[in-house]
């Protein structure tokens, strides 16, 4: 019988394995999709590297189950199939682990989603989620817990909690991933995550991933005093490059044996490798550790850091926007319409139509961002020409469903330093409907995440707490639907963006006059200026697609007859008929809202006509 794993660290160094995910795929597994299926798929390979990292002097095995969860499967279509991956990789790690010496831990990743608020998950769902993964492990008779490569420390606590709710006794390994400064990518400090970890239940904390050797171990040597618990480290080897199309990892397996030696110096329990690393790295390693007695970590030194004033995120400058001082005078109607983005280079068509929309005296032009998943220009880039070109302001649409954090953090730092002052965050249509079925949604934050990632760069700070010099002055959009059928749901959905930050809203189109004013019985209706939506329709066939073809969309059978018996007069009859529809409609809202928000589809002599019943420039005399 193994002895319990915890006995051991108290006066031993162990020694774990390295990467199994890059060594997968360097020995021929695909690059693409999760690793773990490859327990299923390609068992003798697997089984290949358990044997190799035994070889070379492991004494713990890491199961092939970090991305065996639902959250992450589902994504490739592999769900089904978990149970019998976690079950397969346990059985594998184990048959390489005979004999009393080598440990087989459960390893357990991330969900790839992240959670509430910045994310669609709830804390309930995450615990779920776990407990399913991490129950099969526990069944398959893991001498150990391995949570690797938590980069949030809310996620890394509930899986904590799902594994001590399946079993209080099992040894458990929780590490976190640190960027080179000692803190996670949601700004988070390592002594304080990995406190958090401690206290929910970890036996052993510790990092891995994201740096190599040396700032690993200069993040370790900060925090290996003021941790209670043993401390694991496995760092990546190095950052890695690409070569000829492979990855590549620089870090040599000797520079692994002399960080090992430093590693052990400075206390640490737990040593291995992540990313990158093979078992020559681990079979280095193994010189410097096996048989070595655990090291006491020197006391923590913690140093006091004067924050410069340069560090401070500066105030915006004076506003300039003319849209957002009209979005503040609660006497003024804001007008604003769409274009679309062009599917090539050429933007021409774009600035023209915002050029004729300006001219009748639209507010701010929007943009959409890559309307009904068809590939266009960014919606950046045609904002930045139209401002820059016609002088009008731009509101550019901006979706999580094709970046991640960073790259949402980058365009809209790239959006404020082009002058871009208005955005809004939609959800994206679903991809399945457009030019690229096949492509993988992102999807990392949902649009309540967003609007709090840019309501922080409004307050200088990034994701990760981070200072960003100059604040964002974006006016920020959401999307709302006034007559959508359970009202309730949305007006809750509403009053949530308000709170995460929107400070107006651009609406779905609006044919219901009477779902209008069900609309504005509410107060979140009048919480921040609302723009209501408006497609004229131009034919009986585009009135019916709508009705019947767009989610969320209603459309009145009063006003399907009338498209119907224009119909049957003519095509010239039908657009006539869609203008005069447009006309009475804009005219109710104009007594109800703050604004109206045109989608005319290029359609611009119908927005003039719009315009001009609404008395536009009378208004502005």
């Amino acid at each position: 019988m193994k002895r319990d794993i915890r006995e051991r660290l108290k006066a031993e160094v162990l020694l774990t394995d390295g990467a199994m995910g890059t060594l997968l795929v360097s020995r021929g597994a695909p690059a693409e999709g999760p690793r773990s299926p490859n327990s299923v798929a390609a068992p003798d390979l697997v089984r290949e590297i358990h044997d190799d990292y035994v070889a070379a002097g492991a004494q713990v095995l890491s199961t092939n189950t970090w991305d065996a969860n639902r959250a992450k499967l589902s994504k490739f279509d592999w769900a089904d199939s978990l149970e019998k991956i976690n079950r397969e990789a346990v059985r594998l790690a184990r048959a390489a682990a005979e004999g009393e010496y080598i440990y087989v831990a459960g390893a357990v990743g991330p969900l790839g989603q992240l959670v509430k608020p910045y994310g669609p998950l709830t804390r309930l769902h995450v615990r779920e989620l776990f407990t399913e993964q991490i129950r099969i492990l526990l069944e398959e008779g893991v001498d150990l817990l391995s949570f690797e490569t938590f980069s949030s420390t809310l996620e890394a606590v509930e899986a904590l909690r799902a594994a001590r709710a399946l079993s209080a006794g099992i040894p458990i390994v929780a590490s976190m991933t640190f960027l080179a400064d000692g803190k996670t990518s949601f700004g988070e400090d390592a002594e304080g995550a990995l406190a958090a970890l401690v206290a929910a239940g970890a036996d052993v904390v510790g990092m891995n991933c994201t740096v190599g050797p040396q700032e690993t171990f200069e993040n370790f040597s900060r925090v290996a005093g003021s941790v209670s618990v043993p401390v694991s480290i496995r760092p990546n080897a190095g950052y890695p490059w690409v070569v000829s199309g492979r990855t590549v990892y620089p870090a040599t397996p000797d520079y692994f044996r002399q960080s090992a030696r430093d590693l052990l110096r400075a206390g640490a329990a737990l040593v291995g490798g992540c990313c990158g690393t093979a078992p020559e790295h681990i079979a280095a390693m193994a010189r410097e550790v096996a048989g070595k007695a655990r090291t006491a970590p020197a006391p923590a030194t913690h140093v006091v850091v004067t924050e410069s004033r340069a560090a401070r995120p500066r105030e915006a400058a004076l506003e300039t926007s003319a849209l957002k001082r009209k979005l503040a005078d609660s006497r003024a109607f804001v007008l604003t319409a769409e274009v679309e983005p062009p599917k090539g280079i050429d933007a021409s068509a774009a600035v023209d139509g915002a050029r004729t929309l300006r001219a009748l005296g639209v507010d701010a032009i929007n943009i959409t961002d890559n309307p009904m998943a068809r590939l266009r220009m960014s919606s950046i880039a045609v904002a930045h020409l139209i401002r820059t070109e016609t002088g009008a302001e731009t509101i550019f649409h901006v979706s999580p469903r094709d970046r991640n954090v960073l790259g949402i953090q980058s365009d809209l730092l790239g959006a404020a330093g082009l002058g871009i002052k208005a955005l809004l965050v939609v959800g994206g249509d679903p991809l399945k409907i457009g030019d690229y079925p096949q492509a993988k949604p992102v999807g990392e934050i949902d649009t309540l995440g967003l609007l709090r990632i840019v309501k922080g760069l409004n307050a200088g700070t990034d994701l990760a707490g981070g200072a960003i010099g100059s604040a964002t002055s974006f006016a920020i959009a959401c999307a709302a639907n006034p007559a959508a059928r359970d009202l309730d749901v949305e007006i809750s959905k509403l009053s949530a963006k308000i709170q995460a930050g929107a400070s107006f809203a651009q609406t779905q189109p609006v044919y219901d006059v009477a779902a209008l004013d069900r609309f504005y019985t509410r107060a979140e209706a009048h919480a921040i200026p609302v723009l209501i939506g408006l497609i004229p329709p131009k034919s009986l066939k585009q009135a019916l697609y709508l009705a019947n073809e767009v989610p969320g969309m209603v459309v009145p059978e009063e006003i399907l007859t009338r498209m119907r018996r224009a119909a049957e007069k003519g095509p010239e009859f039908e657009e006539e008929e869609g203008l005069a529809i447009a006309v009475e409609l804009a005219r109710a809202v104009a007594e109800r809202a703050r604004g109206v928000h045109i989608m005319p589809m290029a359609r611009y002599d119908a927005v003039k006509r719009i315009l001009e019943a609404l008395g536009v420039e009378a208004k502005r005399a």
